[in-house]
Parts: C-alpha cells; structure tokens; sequence
C-alpha cells in the first residue's frame, strides 16, 4: 500500500508522515534525503552538478532500495553523514537541476511500487505517485502554520518575530501553488484534513485509521522488481521502443510473462549460430550477467554489447576475483547451471561450487590441503543455508576459512518476510515465475513454517475457495503491475471515504 501525503509548509507533512509509518510498519520514503544522498556522492566522486553528462554516468550507477531501516543507497543505509549542514547546501544546489530531479522521481516511484511505503511532499499525490492508494493533503490555516514554526525555533532556543514567519509562510504558499511545474495542489481523490485544530496524534490517527480500512491484504515491506531487474527491463525495452534490433544472452528476467512481453516487443535470444557472424543489432547482458569468453564473442559479432549486469551480482564477481588474486582458493555456493554461478566461475582460474544439500564431509575432502579458502555465495541462495554451511566448514577447518556473505540483501530482506507473513496469516500467496529460485526459495520457507503457501503467477492460480488471513510476498523477478492484478482480484470491492469520494480498490 502507498501512502502519499501532500501539503504546503508547516502543515506538518514530515512528522505525520514518520509517525503513521512507525504506526503502520510501513517505510517512511524521505525525498529530502534522496537529494542529500545523491548530492553527496556525486561530491565524493568529484562529479560537478552542472555536468549532464557526468551526472548521467553517475546517477546510471546509482541506485535506491528499501530496507528494513528505510532507505539505502547503492546498498547502504543513509547515515548521519547526509544531515551536515554542507550536504543541506547542496542538495539544495542539485536539485536546481531538471536532469537530477527526474532521475529521483523516477527512482521514488520505483521504491514506492517495493512495498509498504509513506512518501510525503507537494507533488506525491499528483506528481511522483498518482496512482497512491491512499492519498491524503494536509492542510492549516497560514497564521495556525506560522505559531507552530515560532514554537519549533524558540524550543531550539531561536528567536523569532510572528509576522516575519507568516509572511514567509505566506510567500511560500503563493510560490508552490502557482510554479510552472508540479505545483502545490490537492489530488482530485485526495482526502483533505484540516490540521488547525487537531493534534499530530489526532492526525495521525486519522491517517492510519483509514489506511487500515484499505488493506485487506498483509503486503509484504518489499514486493516487485528489485533494483537489478528493473534497471534490465526498463533499458530492454527502451531500446527495443526505439526500433533497434536487440538480442539477449537469455531470460533478462526469471519470469514468463515479462519476457513474453518483451519478446512481443522484438526481443531475441542469442543462439549458438548467432555467434558465429556478424550481426546488426545490440546484444544485451542480462542481470545475471555473463563469463569474460562470452562476452567477447558477443563484441566479436554485434555492434554494440551492453552489460546490464545487476551492480550487486558484479560486485559479487570483482570480490571473488580479488580474493582469487590475493592467494584464496574461491568456493562459491550455488547452484552449477544457474548463469550467475556460471559467469562467475568463468572469472576464476580455481574454484569449487557447492550446490544446495550436498555432501558437506565430501566437501571438506576437496579442500584437503588448501592453506587459504575464501567462501561466497550466489546472491539468491538462502541466507539461512548458506550460514549453515559456512559454519560447518569453519568449524572444521578454523582459520583456513574466511566467509564473505555475499547474498543480496534484498533476497535476505524477503525471505524475513516471508517469515513474519506466515507467522500472522493463513495463506500466502508469493508471486513468481515458476523457474524463479528466488521465488521458490520463498515458497520453501512458508511451507517449512507450516502455512500454506500459494505460488501464483496469473489470477488463474488462484483458489475460488476461501484463504483465511491472506499476505503476499513476490519474488524479485516480478513486475509491480503483475501483483496489482492479484491485489486488485482478491480485493475487488469498492469502499466510500469519509470525504464521500469512491476510491478504486486498493492494496
């Protein structure tokens, strides 16, 4: 479910936002942050602002995800660093940029299609979400916003005239409502609530009072594509839209329906016969990505080769490598035939793969001999198998072994919830494509929980009989639009607010 909560200064858009987050579990999106965020790695990188394209090679290796602690960049949690007064100052300055403010929005519609999400501002409702499940637009009268603004600064010991913040107030208002664009305005469905007289608990209570009436399905914190995915599906099908000839090393993505659908588009595998001539058109490197021998037969016959490899899954590799370089034998556990394992064993000149259930004892007498042995992981496997094999081996062989978890943490975050979702309902419905292992890992863990676990991928999975208390989760090879259809099915009644308006069904 998206929350999205608009309305001009002082109305207390933050502070509610943040509280009916903590309320309801959901993640409270901080757009101000992503600014900051963004701000300061571009300044790091000694990337200038006003450099389009220096920006544009930057921000296409950037990337936002949520968390359990909100929001991460390129993986890791916001810290401290992003609240300095500098990094105010220029994410002030880089948001004066068209470029860096439609690279955030459109990052802040992607987080909002993860999972359970509060996003507060003055164009969410319009703007970034229109399509918000919940939209609510705060509002106080001008002289009620300037009184609470003086009592903020005289809390933190800050003196200030009445008139001076009205007037500014006043200012503010009048610049936002009439901007050129994105200007400050109610969504046609939005709910307004009158703050002048209410109590941020009132407020907050309100807000989530109404979200609880909505959600008739326990959704999952994180649902749909994750960031490697969507980067994959979104430039195949830009480029495919723009009439070139495009082909992939394989499934882009573990899902049947996306790759029909991008097959529809002219999308083509690459065969072995592709390989040997030349060939006008554009070879795509799926998320899994793929071995360095591959890769230059593919820059041998197409004009132009680019690598969609998921940065997490590259990440993966570089580590495995430099751990390689450094004097380590390299055991990854995965699975032998899946395309991550195989791109990257074909990086190493050593290695040894240990597949899921297979004979750890066995294992240990493969490595008889070896002084240093550095284990990693494909970034799907089961966090909690994984650890167990990494302490069996440790255990045996002490120091010999360093372990690097190397499991995406937004494989990790899902199968948390996977967890937490069977442990308060009845049924849960994961959706996902069948040769997902992402999917069917998720499956494994609400069934071992003893629940009963629906892997669905179309409405015609679903049972006509009733579920009880139904959740749903998905796995990351799945499109946002593909869990609305579910959501929309099980939830195909239409309800009146309190404001009287007919709102569509909702999550």
């Amino acid at each position: 479910m998206r929350i999205a909560i608009d309305g001009p200064a002082g109305s207390g858009k933050s502070t509610v936002a943040r509280l009916v987050a903590s309320s309801l579990d959901f993640v409270y999106i901080d757009t101000g942050a992503m600014y900051r965020a963004l701000a300061l790695k571009a300044k790091r990188a000694n990337v200038v602002f006003s450099d389009h394209n220096s920006m544009a090679e930057l921000m296409s290796h950037t990337y936002f995800s949520l968390s359990d602690s909100g929001i991460t960049l390129d993986g890791n949690p916001l810290g401290e660093e992003i609240r300095t007064r500098e990094v105010s100052l220029l994410s002030s300055d880089i948001a004066k940029y068209p470029y860096v403010r439609d690279f955030l929005t459109e990052q802040q519609r992607n987080l909002s299609k993860q999972g359970n999400v509060v996003m507060e501002g003055r164009d969410i409702g319009t703007v970034v979400i229109p399509e918000a499940e919940l939209k609510i637009f705060l509002t106080a009268s001008a002289s009620e916003r300037a009184k609470r603004r003086l009592a903020q600064l005289n809390a933190s010991g800050i003196e200030a005239d009445f008139e001076e913040i009205l007037a500014e107030i006043e200012r503010r208002d009048h610049n936002d409502s009439t901007r050129s664009v994105a200007p400050l305005k109610a969504a046609s469905d939005a709910i307004e609530l009158d703050t002048t007289n209410l109590s941020i608990d009132e407020v907050v209570s309100a807000i989530v009072s109404l979200a609880e009436r909505r959600q008739r399905v326990q959704l999952a914190r994180s649902v749909g594509f994750c960031y490697g995915v969507d980067r994959a599906v979104s430039e195949a099908i830009k480029l495919l839209k723009s009439g070139k000839k495009v082909y992939a090393t394989g499934e882009i993505v573990h899902n049947e329906k996306v790759m029909n659908d991008l097959k529809e588009l002219g999308l083509e595998m690459i065969e072995d016969g592709l390989l040997s001539e030349r060939h006008e058109g554009i070879a795509i490197i799926r998320a899994h990505g793929i071995d360095p021998a591959s890769e230059e037969k593919l820059r041998r016959v197409f004009d132009e080769v680019i690598d969609l490899t998921c940065p997490i899954v590259y990440n993966v590799f570089s580590l495995a490598v430099d751990l390689e370089q450094q004097g380590n034998f390299v055991v990854v556990y995965g699975k032998k035939n899946h395309p991550e394992v195989t791109a990257l064993s074909g990086r190493l000149n050593g290695y040894l793969i240990v597949e899921p259930g297979e004979d750890y004892d066995s294992v240990l007498k493969k490595l008889e001999g070896i002084e240093r042995i550095a284990i990693v992981s494909q970034t799907t496997m089961s966090s909690a198998d994984f650890d167990s094999f990494a302490s069996f081996v440790q255990s045996r062989l002490g120091e010999r072994v360093t372990v690097y978890n190397t499991i995406c943490k937004v494989t990790i975050q899902r199968e948390s919830e996977a967890e937490r979702l069977a442990r308060i309902s009845d049924t849960v419905i994961v959706i996902g494509g069948r040769n997902s292992s992402n999917t069917k890992k998720l499956v494994k863990i609400v069934e071992r929980l003893g629940k009963k676990a629906l892997h669905v991928t179309d409405l015609k999975d679903l049972p006509r009989s009733d579920m009880g208390k139904v959740a749903l989760i998905s796995g990351t090879s799945t499109p946002y639009e593909q869990i609305q259809k579910i959501l929309d099915y099980i939830d195909n009644n239409r309800e009146v607010t309190d404001n009287g308006r007919e709102n569509e069904s909702a999550r």
